[in-house]
Parts: structure tokens; C-alpha cells; sequence
């Protein structure tokens, strides 16, 4: 089953002290790229909630907002820096000395002076807190996997279907090539009639390298070929388990280039038409393939 890189998931659990909440986003990217957000007292699990998500997930740009409500969640402690407090009662003093100005430093005044106060939060490791924060990844990462899946299963479908268009346009090619032979047969026959018009001799080799080229320009039959081996690839690519994205990608890429020698090729505007629409479903597909992880 195909896994989407767009999904959303979300876990909230309660104890008797403290609210624990999980909230995970995660969006297309080439590689894994994880992103933490959460009070610095739980920098000791980054790597442990890291560890978790990657056991779930191969790409995707995932964001995590982890919060703890209630106590024993963030403990803070205030500290006065006494040097530098030091320092500003003895400048108010010499400005005092040196200029008639009254007054006394009073508390407010204190508190309001950058600086003077610091605010460090306590890494206290509660071993409760810590279980709780690693059972709640666990979980967003379920709720997560299981949003990519049903995303995933979407993507599939789609991608199904639009595979069924190519190949009923291709063998639209296919029932045309004739007709389009015929045209070309036309065409030879026209210009040949004129050769021998104007001139009171044949050039055989002259009609030879003119139906070589006319030939050659309107075979579209191995690029037709090359691109139902794709198709099939890419079938078989959907059957497959774990992080094929890239590899969906590149077999696009190449189904790409096949519909551009096609309408490269072309000379009937029955082939140009079917391979407009060969390109704008291929497209639309590498649009798909993009959010698949």
C-alpha cells in the first residue's frame, strides 16, 4: 500500500499530575526532515522521539508540537544577577554625587531593569512524565501513519486511473498508425508525381531517401513500446511495499520522455492531439507521485 507524505496526527494523554499533548504535521519532502518543538526541560528525548518517528516514517517534512500542562511538567527558577544589580545601585549613587537629582530605586523600578533577573528552567527528568511523553509520540505516530495510509490509498487510486487513460490513448495510437501510413503513402506518391513533372528523368535515389525519411520521422512504434514497459513498471512499483516514491519519480520521468518523442514525431494531427493528452496525464501523475512517500 502507497503512503502518502501529507497527514495529521494528534494524542492527549491525562495523568493525575500533569497533560501531556502530541501534535504531528507532516507535509511532502525529498528526505526525512524532522522538525521538534518543546520546553528546553525535555531536550534529554529528542533523540528518543526522533528514534520513534523514524521507525514509522522514511520522508516527509514532519513538525512536532509537544506541550505538558500541569505540575511537575516545566520547573523554573528565577536567579538575580547580584554583580550587575551591584552596578546599577552604585551608578545611581554617582549620578547622585554629580547632579541635584532625588529620589530612591524602588522595587518596581528594579524589576524592570533588563537583565537583572534570569529565568533557567530545571531539566528535572520525572520518570512518569518521560513514559508518558514516549507513549504519546508512539501514538501521534499511529495516528499519523494511519492518516498517510488513507491518503496513500487515494493517491493509488488516482494514479490507477490515470494509468488506464494512457493506455487507452496509446492504443488509440496504435488503431491511427495505419491511416497515418496511408497518409504518408499519399504524400510520397504527390511528390514523386511532381518530381516527375519538372524533371524528364527519375532519381531513384532521391524517391528512396524521401520515403526513408518520411518513414523514420512518423514511426512513433518503439517509443510505444518503451512507454507501455513504464506503465507496466509502474504497476508493478504500486505493489510494492515501503518508500517508493523516488522510484515512481524516475519511471515518470522516463514515460516523460517518451511522449515528447512521440509528439516530436509526429506529423498527423490525430498523434499531436492523443499526445497532448499523453503529457497532461503523465503530468498529472509526477503531480501525484510528488506527495507519496
Amino acid at each position: 500500500m502507497l503512503l502518502s507524505m501529507t497527514g495529521y496526527g494528534k494524542q492527549v494523554l491525562e495523568h493525575t499530575e500533569h497533560r501531556v499533548t502530541v501534535e504531528m504535521r507532516s507535509v511532502n519532502n525529498r528526505f526525512l526532515d524532522i522538525t521538534l518543538k518543546m520546553p528546553r526541560s525535555f531536550y534529554y528525548l529528542e533523540e528518543k522521539f526522533k528514534k520513534i518517528i523514524k521507525n514509522y516514517f522514511k520522508r516527509g517534512k514532519i513538525e512536532v508540537y509537544i506541550s505538558v500542562q500541569g505540575e511537575g511538567s516545566i520547573h523554573k527558577n528565577v536567579h538575580v544577577d547580584w554583580e550587575l544589580l551591584g552596578q546599577y545601585v552604585e551608578r545611581v549613587e554617582e549620578i547622585k554625587q554629580h547632579y541635584p537629582i532625588k529620589g530612591e530605586l524602588n522595587i518596581e523600578q528594579l524589576v524592570n531593569i533588563e537583565d537583572i533577573f534570569i529565568v533557567e528552567e530545571e531539566e528535572k527528568q520525572d520518570e512518569t512524565l518521560t513514559i508518558n511523553l514516549l507513549q504519546a509520540m508512539e501514538q501521534s505516530c499511529k495516528k499519523l501513519l494511519e492518516m498517510r495510509r488513507a491518503e496513500g490509498a487515494f493517491l493509488e487510486k488516482d494514479l490507477k486511473e490515470r494509468l488506464q487513460v494512457l493506455e487507452e490513448t496509446m492504443n488509440r495510437l496504435q488503431h491511427i498508425r495505419p491511416k497515418v501510413i496511408e497518409t504518408y503513402r499519399e504524400r510520397i506518391n504527390k511528390r514523386i508525381t511532381d518530381h516527375l513533372a519538372a524533371y524528364s528523368t527519375i532519381d531513384e535515389a532521391r524517391i528512396m531517401q524521401e520515403v526513408a525519411i518520411l518513414a523514420e520521422k512518423g514511426d512513433i512504434t518503439e517509443e510505444l513500446t518503451r512507454l507501455h514497459s513504464h506503465i507496466n513498471q509502474m504497476k508493478s512499483t504500486l505493489k510494492e511495499e515501503g518508500s517508493v516514491g523516488r522510484k515512481l519519480d524516475f519511471i515518470c520521468q522516463e514515460m516523460h520522455r517518451e511522449a515528447n518523442t512521440i509528439g516530436s514525431k509526429a506529423t498527423a494531427a490525430e498523434i499531436n492531439e492523443l499526445d497532448v493528452i499523453l503529457k497532461t496525464e503523465i503530468e498529472k501523475i509526477k503531480e501525484q507521485i510528488q506527495n507519496i512517500e
